[in-house]
C-alpha cells in the first residue's frame, strides 16, 4: 500500500493532503468488502490461496529483497545497534541469522551471537511493520530509521509523524496495536489484510486531519 494512501492513518499531513472517503453505510460497505473478497478468491482459487499462503507474502513480516537476501528484515540494518548505539548500524550480509523465515544482518559476530541467545528479545514488534498502522489493525511497511524503544521492545514507524501520533496516546494505542497484532494480523496474509482494513476501518479509526489538530492543539498547549 502506498504510505499516503488515503485511508492510511499513517500518512504525514505535511506531505501532502489526504482525500477523505464519503460516508456511507455499513451495509454497502459490507458488501464490497465481500465482493472484493470474493473477487480475490476467484481470480486465485483454492490452489492460488494456498500458493499465497505459503509465499512470502503470507507471514506478516515487513521485508525488504536486495537481492542478497529476499527476505531482509530492518532493512539490514542490524537489531542489536538500536539498542546498543540508539541508532540502526547496517548489518554485514555475511553475518546473518535466518529466524521465523526472514533474514537479520548484523554488523559484528558478537552482536549475532547477542541475538541468538534471546531472538525474541531484540525482534522489532509487529513482524517490523508500522506500529501506528497496527493501531489500525493495517500491516503498513515502516522506515528502518524512524523508531522508539518502549519497554524494552523496538517499535517502527512509517513516518516521524506517526511516530508522534503514537506517542501521543501511548498506553491506548500499545493495548489497540497488541490486540489487533494478537487476534487479527499476526497470523493473516499480508496482502488481503491490508485490503480488507483499507475498506472496512477499524472502529477506533482516527482520520489523519483528526490526528494531526488534535495533536498540534497537545503541541500548542504543552500537553505533549
Amino acid at each position: 500500500m502506498n504510505a499516503d494512501s488515503p485511508f492510511n492513518p499513517c500518512i504525514d499531513p505535511a506531505r501532502g493532503q489526504a482525500t477523505q472517503p464519503g460516508r456511507v453505510s455499513r451495509a454497502l460497505v459490507a458488501r464490497i468488502a465481500l465482493m472484493v473478497w470474493l473477487g480475490v478468491v476467484t481470480a486465485l482459487g483454492v490452489g492460488g490461496l494456498m500458493g499465497l499462503a505459503g509465499g512470502a507474502l503470507a507471514r506478516p513480516f515487513d521485508t525488504v529483497n536486495d537481492r542478497r537476501d529476499a527476505r531482509l528484515m530492518l532493512g539490514g540494518h542490524d537489531p542489536i545497534s538500536y539498542y546498543r548505539q540508539a541508532r540502526p548500524t547496517p548489518g554485514r550480509p555475511d553475518i546473518r541469522v535466518e529466524i521465523d523465515g526472514v533474514i537479520y544482518r548484523f554488523a559484528s559476530e558478537s552482536a549475532r551471537a547477542e541475538f541468538q541467545r534471546d531472538p525474541a528479545r531484540w525482534v522489532p514488534a509487529f513482524g517490523g511493520h508500522c506500529a501506528y498502522g497496527m493501531v489500525h489493525a493495517l500491516p503498513i511497511p515502516a522506515r528502518a530509521d524512524v523508531f522508539e524503544i518502549l519497554d524494552g521492545r523496538l517499535y517502527l514507524f512509517s513516518s516521524e509523524r506517526s511516530r508522534a501520533w503514537f506517542l501521543m496516546e501511548r498506553e491506548v494505542n500499545l493495548q489497540l496495536a497488541n490486540r489487533w497484532w494478537r487476534d487479527e494480523v499476526g497470523g493473516s496474509i499480508v496482502v488481503l489484510q491490508r485490503a480488507f482494513r483499507t475498506i472496512v476501518p477499524v472502529p477506533n479509526r482516527r482520520d489523519p486531519e483528526d490526528l494531526e489538530r488534535d495533536y498540534r492543539d497537545r503541541l500548542h498547549t504543552g500537553r505533549l
